[in-house]
């Protein structure tokens, strides 16, 4: 196989970059690819360091799982794993596959166990109509039989979608436990924003795979707005994270989840939140932070303000015509995911009385 993986070092944080270098040291001496891999992929989107300090990035392959047709390959399956470094990245090895479902892009966050410590959590693309989750007890050496998530549905091909895990907020769990106690009202009726863009019509932005804060005084205008490259400019804009402060525990893990709501094109950038992220029913409705085409995406978790409210950034593509038109960054707060945010699966009715947006930049 020629796929080939380059890593750009920084040694400056990410203001300059170095020249690519390919890790040509896989450890124990395993080879490049296994024979039975067609080719390769990593995440799209970023990794996770343990507490360990073993380096994970999310990966996946196409496995050759018949080769019969005039010795070529006639049929291979995607699979989800995780490319893992114990030596700060000198080194490489690739775990083993999540083995029974077809699971292709993915990122992993790692969640509280319990008892059994920390969990890496797998979120991956599917083709089997939701996102399939799979769970990892020894740090991505291999996966358990991953599962669907039915509150989790794909687009009709399949998109990206991104994960990240934060440490959830002490006043939410019980006294006498350590775990979440699942969804819960939001603290406050969200402020509507009027006039806001009626979406596009649902064949807009399905491009097929590979496409790839604010007080109680103000009102943020919806994402419907040309922004650059659209004739207009929305100009950058940094959240005020309002709120008391509150104090956060290292465990257990909640988890946001970014990825379009629409079910037959890429419409519709969503925000779920879950609170027991080992329990796959226990995802929220979707926050739609910009209606209209949208594909791929990446969270982060920048952890608590000054004033103690934890927040979070979101790039993602979006489009007023395809979803691939410009990459929109937006930020928000815990705060504001809670407040809009319904808990029950489901899509969201775009139709009724629009939520407040994440207004991008």
């Amino acid at each position: 196989p020629e796929a080939l993986a380059p890593i750009f070092p920084s040694p400056q944080g990410g203001a300059a970059w170095l020249q690519p270098w390919l890790p040509l040291s896989w450890g124990d001496q395993q080879p490049l690819l296994p024979a039975d891999w067609a080719t390769f992929a990593v995440g799209p989107g970023h990794g996770v360091q343990l507490r360990s300090g073993r380096l994970l990035v999310p990966a996946y392959t196409y496995r050759v799982d018949r080769r019969e047709c005039f010795g070529k390959i006639c049929r291979t399956s995607p699979h989800s794993f995780a490319f893992y470094s114990d030596d700060h990245g000198r080194t490489w090895h690739h775990g083993g596959l999540v083995p029974n479902l077809r699971s292709g892009e993915c990122q992993l966050a790692v969640v509280d166990g319990g008892q059994a410590g920390g969990i890496l959590y797998c979120n991956a693309r599917s083709p089997l109509g939701s996102r399939v989750q799979a769970l990892s007890e020894d740090e991505g050496t291999s996966f358990l039989p991953g599962e669907l998530v039915p509150s989790l549905a794909e687009t009709a091909r399949g998109c990206q979608g991104s994960i990240v895990g934060f440490p959830a907020p002490l006043s939410s769990r019980p006294r006498d436990e350590g775990w979440s106690v699942g969804p819960r009202n939001a603290p406050d009726p969200p402020r509507f924003c009027p006039g806001v863009q009626e979406p596009p019509g649902e064949s807009a932005g399905d491009m097929g795979p590979g496409r790839g804060l604010s007080g109680p005084e103000e009102c943020w205008p919806g994402p419907g707005d040309p922004g650059p490259g659209l004739s207009g400019n929305r100009g950058a804009r940094t959240p005020e994270l309002l709120g008391p402060p509150v104090t956060l525990s290292q465990s257990p893990t909640w988890l946001l989840y970014s990825h379009p709501v629409g079910r037959r094109a890429r419409l519709h950038m969503g925000i779920r939140l879950s609170r027991s992220p080992l329990d796959p029913h226990s995802w929220t409705e979707p926050w739609v932070i910009y209606e209209g085409p949208s594909g791929y995406s990446d969270l982060a978790s920048i952890g608590p303000s000054p004033g103690g409210v934890l927040a979070f950034a979101c790039v993602y593509e979006s489009g007023a015509r395809v979803s691939f038109e410009e990459i929109s960054f937006c930020m928000f707060s815990l705060r504001e995911v809670l407040g809009n945010v319904r808990a029950g699966a489901g899509l969201p009715s775009l139709g009724s009385k629009p939520r407040e947006h994440c207004q991008p930049s």
